[in-house]
């Protein structure tokens, strides 16, 4: 057996790039670095990694055994390495990781304070980093298990204290040994470390953790190149079938025929899991949107099975992190069928101006026989929908949502029995408590001096505090950063200078920001912005309808005490000052006044800092509510994104995609919040484009959207011209620079004296002037054109999947859809979720596969003549050709003031 107590498997692949880090972090440690028995297997590495590790080893550590192998995957890697091992514990580290100094002198004074030798586990502290920086995060949601400090806990116990990162766990060789415990290699592309601790774990005569607190190990997050297994998970075919079947059912199975039961703290480590994979599932741009129709299928299979083994009683008490109401829910009602007996029914927000309270209930199935009744009087809702809450493209839960007239005296009958009505979600939470102590367990402070540098009284104070703190941090930072200790010590004198500066800024600024919120209480601000309708549109871009709903207020409701936000920088605020507009600088201390005594925001964006335009956390959230003009038709499925969203009032501009929002479905927005009354932009654009005749139009708009997946390839580039040729390769770029560069379509042009214009998304048009366009293409961009003065100068418009089809067609123009990729576009690595909008079906124009095809079409549309089924579909779209939408969009924020009565839907807008 080597020296020490220690055994380091390191499976290494492709990371040279942080392996000095590593290694320095090892050749630091208070603990000999002779005495740990580091065996490192390096898995087909294509670049300098493996001669990296082996020059420090002849230099620092002869005893290091270096291992090469085919790629095989980290499982295989870790498994070779671990047939070598020789100490007692054995950790599975990462070669882009660091220790801290202290680290393994840490653990080892830890199992000397074992006194009855009690831990069959350890587990460290995980400390996360910025990759390329010294900055750290202690936040990791399962740390809270160290806030006690070092500690010995039974698992049988107290199963919140789980461990699943194999890299700060340490475990006992000879029980991995005499039980053939090795890594399952089939496991991809995460979870394999968490199925190996759970069938250890379930090996041991009592499984239980030794916490050690003060030994920290830095784990990197962010890394600028490339990226870890566990971020890219989702976008790994293998997470719907091997990652749910050999992982999570395959670990509590192996559990089950070791022990004839599964122990809660098992079924904990699979749901703590589980709850990620729907966190990530709810995010907006998820890879899990990119998953097939079998992926689905094959991972809800398998769902069932793994939430088979999992009992209610952890369901009702799990809350290492937040399962959320819904998830809860999905758990307990679509996999164990339990319902509440009797029905129970959310109270939700009460809106004060219009005088209703949202009520929701969940449900499977077809929602019950509802009746409502207000003081023994029955009632009709003001809106009612049913919302699907959808985990990898199954529903598997819906909710019922009800907005009710606000009263005391409410009752709810769902099937002739009436509902509790509560604001309790029944979400379980658990307060932080000290783990049991059991008869037994005994932690006593090491028998011998520490290392140098170490403290020796208390043994579970954090280990930064000890004498030798600026030491250790010292080569932590080298470490980390890769530079010496004169830079260290200036970059710590430079932070402490920063940090007094700082404090002096913050204090200065609460002043000057106290002083401007009694300001907004006062006169003048009070009698100047009372009640105001606080517009925008960009921040530094006006153009859209915010602007042109502003212009309406202008000229017909001068009453209304209307004011336009905007940089004071833009080329857009001397246009609209000499119309007239009282405009407010985006960011000055004028518009916290505005915004403090505004009743509404209304703007065509939703973005965070346009839902609130000036800083939240300084000045609060104000009481305006928020209304929601849009930037273009939703045709996809944005309910991810719009659902988190405060928003009073949303306007719509077609048929579809208002029963798409305000309808049954994902979105959490109601009939009340949502109304179809046009787009104010659309009352201009008709008039203009009655101006402009399609018959005398001479241009081809052509506007393609974005890719997300463009953003990693292009960021690789080391200057403008190698990112134009990225872009040039590309799928994207290659089929769009085919279609302009196209000599079928230059002579289309030159025959009918057509000139196109390319409107790139804004993502592109840094490079489009290093890329070689014909003489008949003009390039634009959207910072510098007015986009409803080009539509009605577009004769044709082909694009991918932009929205502005639905304004080019609305102002006459021929649609042509440019599908290259397809379907493709519909996974999260785009900016796309599939809505109700079927291309084929529902289209404003015919759908081209390539180049070639587009040109073609762009032929038979513009010699076609008469009306035909596209120009049919233009106009049963839109409700709306009559320049109104003005004027029924203010009449619905008006609305929001709740004068209307009860029910009613007013005013002729659904």
């Amino acid at each position: 057996m080597a020296r020490g107590q220690f055994s380091l498997v390191v499976a290494l692949y492709n990371v040279a790039e942080y392996v000095p880090a590593f290694l320095e972090s090892l050749r630091t440690q208070t603990y000999p670095v002779q005495d740990l028995d580091i065996v490192v297997v390096d898995d087909g590495s294509t670049d300098t990694s493996a001669a990296l590790v082996e020059r420090w080893g002849r230099e620092h550590h002869p005893g290091l055994r270096l291992v090469r192998q085919e790629n095989a995957g980290p499982g295989a890697a870790r498994n070779a390495g671990l047939r070598l091992a020789r100490n007692t514990w054995v950790t599975f580290c990462d070669p882009d990781d660091v220790f801290h100094p202290g680290y393994f002198q840490e653990v080892a004074k830890f199992l000397q304070g074992d006194a009855n030798g009690s831990a069959q586990l350890l587990a460290t502290r995980l400390v996360q980093f910025a990759d390329g920086t010294a900055k750290m995060n202690h936040n990791h949601p399962l740390g809270k298990k160290f806030r006690f400090g070092n500690t010995l806990v039974s698992l049988n116990n107290n199963p919140e204290f789980i461990q699943l990162h194999g890299p700060t766990a340490f475990l006992r060789r000879e029980i991995l040994a005499q039980h053939g415990l090795t890594f399952d290699e089939r496991i991809r592309p995460k979870f394999e470390d968490s199925h190996l601790i759970g069938r250890y774990l379930s090996a041991v005569e009592e499984p239980v953790l030794g916490i050690v607190a003060s030994a920290r190990y830095l784990y990197r997050r962010n890394r600028q190149h490339g990226a870890s297994l566990v971020a890219a998970a989702w976008a790994d075919p293998r997470a719907y079938d091997d990652l749910p079947r050999y992982g999570y059912l395959g670990m509590l199975q192996a559990v089950q025929r070791q022990l004839g039961r599964i122990p809660h703290w098992a079924q904990y480590m699979v749901l703590y899991d589980l709850i990620w994979f729907y966190i990530d599932d709810k995010r907006m741009h998820s890879v899990t949107a990119g998953a097939t129709s079998l992926q689905q299928e094959r991972m809800h299979g398998l769902l069932e099975e793994i939430v088979e083994l999992i009992d209610v009683e952890v369901i009702d008490e799990f809350s290492v992190v937040s399962q959320g109401w819904i998830f809860h829910n999905i758990l307990r009602r679509h996999y164990k069928q339990l319902m509440d007996d009797p029905s129970v029914v959310q109270e939700g927000k009460h809106d004060e101006q219009r005088g209703t309270v949202r009520y929701s209930y969940l449900f499977q199935g077809d929602h019950p026989e509802e009746k409502t009744y207000l003081d023994g009087a029955p009632i009709v809702p003001n809106a009612a929908k049913v919302r699907d809450h959808r985990v990898l493209g199954k529903t598997l839960i819906k909710e019922r949502v009800l907005i009710l007239p606000e009263g005391a005296g409410l009752e709810i009958q769902l099937d002739g029995v009436p509902a509790v009505i509560t604001t309790n979600r029944g979400v379980p939470f658990q307060p932080g408590r000290l783990p049991d102590q059991l008869p037994g367990f005994h932690l006593v402070p090491p028998a011998v001096p520490a290392g140098p540098g170490h403290h020796t009284a208390s043994y579970i104070r954090p280990l930064g505090r000890n004498a030798g703190r600026f030491r250790q941090n010292r080569i932590l930072h080298r470490s980390l950063t890769g530079t010496g200790g004169l830079a260290e010590a200036r970059d710590s004198g430079t932070r402490y200078v920063q940090r007094i500066i700082s404090r002096g800024k913050a204090l200065r600024q609460k002043t000057a920001d106290r002083r401007l919120v009694a300001r907004a209480a006062q006169e003048p601000a009070v009698s100047r912005y009372k009640d105001a309708w606080l517009l925008m549109d960009r921040i530094g871009r006006a153009d859209d309808n915010a602007e042109h709903l502003y212009r309406y207020l202008l000229r017909e409701r001068p009453e209304i005490n209307a004011w336009f936000l905007l940089e004071r920088t833009s080329r857009d605020w001397d246009r609209l000052a000499a119309e007239g507009f009282k405009l407010v600088a985006y960011g000055s201390d004028e518009s916290v006044l505005l915004y403090l005594n505004a009743a509404f925001k209304i703007s065509s964006h939703l973005n965070a800092n346009i839902e609130f335009p000036v800083s939240k956390r300084r000045f609060g959230t104000g009481r305006a509510r928020f209304v929601f003009l849009q930037h273009g038709v939703i045709k996809d499925d944005m309910s991810l994104w719009l659902n988190t969203k405060e928003t009073a009032l949303m306007i719509t501009a077609t048929y579809a995609e208002h029963e798409s929002i305000a309808g049954d479905g994902p979105y959490d927005l109601t009939r009340q919040e949502v109304k179809l009354v046009g787009f104010p932009r659309h009352d201009a654009l008709l008039k203009t484009a009655e101006l402009n005749p399609v018959h005398l139009r001479r241009q081809i708009l052509m506007a393609p959207t974005w890719r997300e997946y463009l953003r990693n390839e292009l960021e690789t580039a080391g200057s403008p011209m190698e990112r134009a040729e990225l872009f040039e390769h590309s799928d994207f770029g290659r089929n769009w620079l085919q279609l302009l560069r196209s000599q079928a379509l230059g002579e289309f042009c030159q025959r009918n004296g057509y000139e196109v214009v390319f409107l790139p998304h804004p993502e592109l048009e840094s490079m489009v002037p290093l890329l070689k366009l014909p003489a008949y293409v003009r390039a634009a961009a959207y910072s510098e054109i007015s986009v409803q003065a080009q539509l009605v100068q577009a004769r044709m418009m082909v694009t991918d999947h932009s929205s502005l089809a639905f304004d080019a067609a609305y102002a006459g123009a021929k649609i042509i859809y440019f599908h290259f990729d397809g379907d493709e576009i519909f996974g999260g690595g785009h900016v796309y979720r599939k809505g109700y909008f079927d291309y084929r079906r529902d289209g404003l124009g015919p759908i081209a596969e390539a180049p070639d095809q587009v040109v073609r079409e762009l032929a038979a549309r513009d010699g076609r003549s008469g009306p035909t089924l596209y120009d049919e579909r233009v106009r049963s779209t839109f409700p709306y050709w009559d320049s109104q939408s003005s004027v029924r969009t203010t009449s619905a924020i008006e609305d929001l003031n709740g004068n209307r009565p009860a029910g009613a839907e007013g005013r002729g807008h659904p």
